[in-house]
């Protein structure tokens, strides 16, 4: 096994490498530039270097320059893996500074196994550099070519593709076609690099008009073109053809060329049909190709493909903006669908949490009062037959309260499933009104103390009546159990004519009702859990079968409002709720 340094600054590279590395059993080491892999080698003396050429920092040329300085890594076996070796000087370069195995990306992993296995089996001292001023300039020479080499071809593949990207961002946006014609006679101008363009489309119904677009004129050439005739001349056997074609004009004179006497003069030009499969509009001429003499092959392929692209654009203007049309119908279709998927998912995620709660909490809270009861059924038996009437008569009493616990239970259940499922009944309800009735309701008997509520002036409303009452009776009730310990409990019924949620700070246009008390309070982190079934925060503390709050949120939301609980642990809690809009 040998340590072997891979030095790239492509990390997919890096990785190839090192995979075969440890396949065949040695140990990798990484490195992305030839600073690094220096710094490596100190470190580390592996056994042999694998290296690319072309890498910022430090290529690797120099990289391997200044290993060979150093007496104590200078022997250092090195293998060149670039695709940038070509030239029969980088070959010459490799040599002299003692690297005489080079792989050319992409090689198969078999071939760079068995120049491993050879580099490491052969090792041999490597030769100094003989002449370090000529590598110097070679080294120099090689790497300015191939980069200026490399920057011209980004230069040029940058701006066509910024040209592209333009176009395609501009046509995708544009619905007129007359409007998107003149996006197309400039983005050809652009995206070939030609002095000028004109493009010349006929009308298509039948007034022989002439739509004429150009770019890279002055403004008097450009007004003279108005008076071109698409089909005359060289443009119109391009038409007939629907090919493409290029052409040189020494002399400049557009007649010559067979273009109208109105173009302004060109020394050479290459033109394309605009055209669909069934019919030709028009054409698109680009004059002069900047810093050459002349287009290429393959600026008549890319030309060709364009024009065809805006022969089509144009014959199928009307029946795009149409589709247009029926698209975005569709798509507020479809949002609106998504929109009630979506709404109705939630509420399916909803109906779902709440009854795998519900269902948990069923069997929670009757496993209690059934399991005592059946403990002191057994209990009772064992006492009747052993003719212990009074212990008998004990756990039949157990038996008769938690039969009673577990008739209240049920009956809360089923007061929820009536909340979830009844119709509405709308009419005009005075909340005042009513919010006195409930009070009196919950008065005990009738020589006792009036009971600490005091109810604000409450506003009119279009709602259920039996379903909002007891709304109120459990709000009012809550709030009065849970501030009875208070020496001065006191509980306020009332109304904020404007409102704001307690979720997200969002307006209200309804009535704001709200039911304030001074008891114990709770976390307001922990307000959520209030409205889900059998979730009590105070736990046995207080009397309650856990879903009188639930009732409240179903019989809110089914009056298309809100209900939300603000507290602070022993400073009393408030609960708000809405019901629509106030009756004026």
């Amino acid at each position: 096994m040998a340590r072997v340094l891979v030095v790239d600054d492509q990390a997919a590279n890096r990785d190839l490498l090192v995979t075969l590395l440890k396949y065949a059993g040695h140990e990798p080491l990484e490195a992305a530039d030839g600073h690094l892999a220096l710094a490596q080698v100190r470190a580390a003396r592996p056994e042999l270097v694998i290296c690319d050429l072309l890498m910022p920092t430090m290529d690797g040329y120099e990289f391997v320059r200044q290993l060979r300085a150093e007496p104590a890594i200078a022997h250092t076996e090195v293998i060149f893996y670039t695709a940038t070796f070509m030239e029969r000087e980088a070959r010459a370069l490799a040599q002299a500074c003692g690297v005489s195995r080079v792989l050319i990306k992409p090689t198969e992993p078999e071939e760079i196994l068995r120049v491993i296995a050879q580099s490491l089996q052969g090792a041999r001292a490597a030769e100094p550099v003989a002449d370090t001023a000529q590598f110097d300039r070679e080294h120099l020479r090689l790497l300015t070519d191939k980069l200026a080499l490399k920057v011209s071809e980004l230069e040029a593949a940058n701006q066509r593709l910024s040209a592209l990207t333009d176009l395609n961002l501009q046509l995708a946006s544009e619905h007129d076609p007359l409007v998107m014609l003149n996006k197309v006679c400039r983005g050809a101008r652009d995206l070939l690099g030609a002095r000028a363009a004109v493009l010349a489309v006929r009308d298509k119904s039948d007034s022989g008009l002439t739509h004429v677009s150009s770019w890279g004129l002055a403004a008097a050439q450009a007004e003279g073109l108005q008076q071109l005739v698409a089909d005359a001349g060289l443009p119109g056997e391009v038409m007939a053809q629907g090919r493409a074609r290029r052409f040189a004009n020494p002399g400049g004179d557009p007649a010559i060329a067979g273009l109208p006497h109105v173009m302004p003069a060109l020394q050479h030009g290459l033109i394309a049909a605009i055209c669909s499969p069934e019919h030709a509009y028009g054409w698109v001429l680009l004059m002069d190709k900047l810093g050459a003499d002349g287009f290429t092959p393959e600026d008549e392929r890319i030309l060709s493909i364009y024009a065809a692209q805006a022969g089509r654009i144009y014959e199928n203007g009307s029946l795009y903006k149409k589709v247009m049309r029926t698209a975005e119908q569709l798509q507020l279709a479809n949002e609106l669908l998504e929109q009630r998927v979506l709404q109705r998912t939630a509420e399916l995620h909803e109906v779902i949490a709440g009854l795998e709660s519900f269902n948990r909490g069923v069997s929670h809270d009757l496993r209690g009062p059934l399991g005592g009861i059946a403990s002191a059924a057994r209990l009772a038996q064992q006492f009747i037959a052993s003719h212990d009437t009074d212990r008998a008569l004990r756990f039949m009493q157990v038996i008769a309260t938690q039969a009673e616990t577990t008739g209240q239970l049920v009956d809360a259940l089923m007061a929820l499933a009536r909340a979830s499922d009844a119709s509405l009944s709308r009419e005009r309800v005075d909340m005042s009104a009513l919010a006195a009735e409930v009070v009196e309701s919950l008065q005990r008997l009738p020589g006792d103390a009036p009971l600490p509520v005091v109810i604000e002036p409450l506003a009119v409303v279009e709602a259920d009546r039996k379903l909002v009452r007891q709304v109120l009776v459990n709000l009012i009730g809550n709030a009065l159990k849970f501030s009875a310990g208070n020496t001065a409990p006191q509980v306020r019924v009332g109304m904020d004519a404007v409102g704001m949620d307690a979720v997200g700070n969002t307006p209200l246009d309804a009535p704001v009702f709200f039911v304030r008390d001074n008891g114990v309070g709770f976390d307001a982190e922990r307000a959520p859990r209030l409205f889900t079934p059998f979730q009590r925060l105070h736990g046995a503390a207080f009397e309650g079968s856990g879903v009188g709050l639930s009732i409240v949120r179903k019989i809110v939301e089914r009056h298309g409002g809100r209900v939300w609980a603000d507290s602070t642990p022993g400073e009393g809690a408030t609960f708000s709720f809405t019901l629509g809009a106030a009756v004026v």
